[in-house]
């Protein structure tokens, strides 16, 4: 397999920011409409939407995993009964998620931490969002097998399909239905993306289906379901330390800051996404180049892109509060938080892309260990002991301080892996 880096890297990174993108939409109408409640309401619904996105590609991302291993052993009618088993698990899923989802909005935004006529507007977004989530996990899940499938432009194409309708109905129905509107607006052109999807994938009827299939296509999905929903995670334990400490606004402050720094996360997810393919096909070809040549542009597109993100922020203090309409309060929250989390980028890109070696590689147990790490631990350790001696500023410091651990972490794990290499030869 000769790896066209480009072919796969660059519609990776555009289709990772559009699904990212969904609540930057939303945020952008619904901030000019109603201000601060309506900014915080859809920051804290936001976890729904990243877990239907993070389930879709995961379990899309987890059977590219597999048919790519498969192909490098040269097992062609396997890997195509692992990619059809993916497509059907998605629509099983997506239906199954969609029903609880709009069974336990509810006491999933209570957890969450939305109350008063913030949990109002949440609720009303998190039906149409909830009960949606089947075209979320589809669309999602059918991008990442398509660009597996070779059909990477294809893929990236639908994506952006999906953006500008999402912006064309996010234009034609917020100012009239609200909440419900916006979130109409995400779920129709996922549907649409979700649809055409299935129509281009390439599909083997000889193959047919095996269900025993699904439960190794869902344990290859934790690692990257895990990578991309962690962020929203994340998300709701500093909304929740956020209207702590700093209330409504510290909330609404937080809501923009985050649809740069997730904007980000998206476009450092796309890369190792990028790479995945190649480093998939040659764990199972045992083409040693093609794996050391792909994690080598990876590393350093990422080292680059992380850098340049990091001195973007004087450019993202002086127009994002305006953008998005916030108060003053939020605005002065957001000059010093943009900053902290300024030094985060290059630790949480290193961090994402050894976790997506490892999953790529087929190392289930250290991915799952590294990408769990971050909200089962360190978040929530850090989120306590900053707000507690810093008040809004050490919440938003908790981010830099875990990226910063679990950068450690990752590089302690290649370091062990390395030796133990060494000690087998």
């Amino acid at each position: 397999m000769r790896f066209k880096f480009a072919k796969y890297m660059i519609p990776s990174v555009v289709s990772m920011v559009v699904v990212g993108s969904n609540a930057n939409i939303d945020g952008l109408f619904i901030g000019n409409i109603m201000g601060d409640d309506g900014l915080a309401a859809i920051n804290i619904v936001w976890p729904i939407v990243a877990f239907a996105a993070a389930a879709g590609t995961g379990i899309g991302t987890g059977g590219a995993v597999m048919l790519n291993r498969l192909r490098g052993m040269g097992e062609k009618l396997r890997a195509e009964t692992v990619k059809n088993t993916a497509l059907i698990f998605l629509v099983i899923f997506g239906i199954a998620a969609s029903v609880l989802l709009c069974l336990f909005r509810s006491p999933l935004l209570s957890l969450m931490g939305a109350e008063g006529r913030v949990f109002e507007l949440a609720s009303d977004y998190a039906l149409v969002i909830g009960g949606g989530a089947a075209a979320q996990i589809c669309g999602a899940g059918i991008v990442a097998l398509l660009r597996n499938d070779g059909k990477t432009y294809e893929g990236m194409a639908l994506s952006i399909t999906g953006l500008v309708m999402h912006i064309v109905l996010d234009a034609l129905l917020a100012k009239d239905m609200g909440m419900k509107g916006v979130a109409a607006a995400t779920v129709i052109s996922q549907a649409v993306i979700s649809v055409a999807g299935y129509v281009l994938i390439k599909k083997n009827r000889g193959a047919g289906v095996r269900p025993l299939v699904a439960g190794e296509i869902l344990k290859s999905a934790a690692a990257p379901f895990g990578l991309n929903f962690v962020p929203s995670l994340v998300l709701m334990f500093t909304n929740f330390f956020a209207l702590r400490s700093g209330g409504t606004a510290a909330v609404s402050a937080y809501a923009v800051m985050s649809y740069a720094v997730y904007t980000f996360d998206y476009i450092f997810q796309g890369v190792c996404d990028g790479v995945q393919p190649a480093i998939s096909y040659s764990c199972g070809s045992g083409d040693v180049s093609v794996r050391e040549g792909a994690v080598k542009r990876g590393a350093l597109i990422l080292g680059i892109i992380s850098v340049l993100f990091s001195f973007s922020t004087p450019l993202l203090i002086g127009f994002m509060p305006k953008l998005f309409a916030v108060s003053e309060a939020a605005e002065k929250m957001m000059d010093t938080g943009f900053i902290i989390y300024a030094f985060a980028y290059p630790f949480k890109a290193a961090a994402k892309f050894i976790c997506a070696y490892y999953y790529a590689c087929g190392e289930k147990k250290i991915s799952n260990i590294l990408v769990y790490l971050d909200p089962l631990i360190l978040t929530p350790t850090f989120l306590v002991l900053g707000s507690v001696a810093l008040g809004t500023n050490g919440v938003w410091a908790a981010m830099t301080a875990a990226q910063t651990v679990l950068c450690a972490a990752g590089i302690i794990c290649i370091l062990i892996s390395n030796r133990k290499k060494t000690a087998e030869e």
